[in-house]
């Protein structure tokens, strides 16, 4: 009787270990509900330590960052905006400049015939997810994968309308509070190759280029998002004179701030971020499975 009586214990458990296990799984939040990148084409850390940002270093107490992300090689615009939305250094993506076209072939390419960013695995995940991109340099959206993208706007002429990025993008998350959107302001580069590295042109601009941050930020919070966003602040090179594309410090060394909901406050990164480590950030954001093909690890950064 009791060896029946113990059978028939070791029968009802299995049966309700067999019923959890097929029960669904329950989702996990997202982290934040939105993710909003601003990228300063041309921010390099040698130019912190003088530049006038008061905003930005306020920003840095409120979250986490790091003066010293690399760049992947070449220090170019196009290779490292790439790496930042698809995960992968240029051996991988192909992507080496400022072309339309990778310049070799891919290792891996979506049903678009693109490099899988984290705008394709949100879109994957969740159809109806609002995603968009606004920027002043136009290449740049030939690496955000146009098809992923419910809204894309380019900024014409932005040296004789340096407030239209504000306008546009401030517009745009008000209108539609995109769940992930890229903001791209080319301010800095353009300055740098014009003056150089270390210039009082360039040094004149930082603080401008802050208070346009500090507006969209304001953005965000007019939205009604700012309290389940987080923000990212990011660069995709610095200068060496008037130009980059090489490997000395000032070209590859670039600063990174991010923070918002369930980041880690008044917290200096230690560890080692590549370019390609935004992606993995930002899928960990919505807990989106990363392709294998992607190298990026996420950032430390979270609560």
């Amino acid at each position: 009787m009791k060896r029946l009586s113990i059978l028939a214990w070791m029968l009802v458990l299995a049966a309700v270990c067999a019923c959890q296990s097929n029960a669904p799984k329950k989702a996990r939040a997202d982290i934040a509900g939105h993710v909003i990148i601003i990228g300063l084409d041309g921010w390099g850390t040698w130019s912190f330590e003088k530049g006038d940002t008061p905003f930005i270093r306020e920003m840095m107490k409120e979250g986490s960052h790091t003066l010293y992300k690399r760049t992947v090689l070449p220090s170019i615009s196009g290779a490292n905006w790439a790496a930042m939305m698809n995960g992968t250094p240029a051996e991988s993506s192909g992507i080496i400049g400022n072309d339309a076209a990778p310049s070799f072939k891919p290792l891996v390419l979506t049903e678009h015939h693109a490099q899988p960013t984290f705008f394709h695995l949100l879109k994957q995940a969740r159809p109806d997810a609002e995603t968009g991109v606004v920027c002043e340099w136009g290449d740049f959206l030939n690496y955000a994968d146009t098809l992923c993208l419910d809204h894309f706007a380019r900024i014409q002429d932005p040296t004789g309308h340096p407030d239209a990025i504000v306008e546009e993008s401030v517009r745009y998350i008000v209108d539609k509070k995109p769940a992930l959107c890229f903001i791209h302001i080319d301010a800095l580069d353009h300055v740098g190759h014009a003056y150089g590295q270390g210039s009082a042109e360039y040094y004149a601009e930082l603080p401008l280029v802050d208070d346009r941050v500090r507006r969209i930020v304001e953005g965000v919070k007019e939205a009604g998002i700012y309290d389940d966003s987080i923000l990212i602040l990011t660069s995709d090179h610095g200068h060496e004179g008037t130009g980059h594309g090489g490997h000395a410090l000032n070209e590859i060394e670039t600063p990174l701030v991010i923070w918002g909901k369930g980041i880690k406050k008044n917290h200096e990164i230690t560890e080692t971020v590549i370019q390609y480590d935004l992606a993995a950030t930002v899928a960990e954001v919505f807990h989106l499975e990363k392709p294998q093909s992607w190298r990026g690890v996420c950032i430390p950064v979270f609560e």
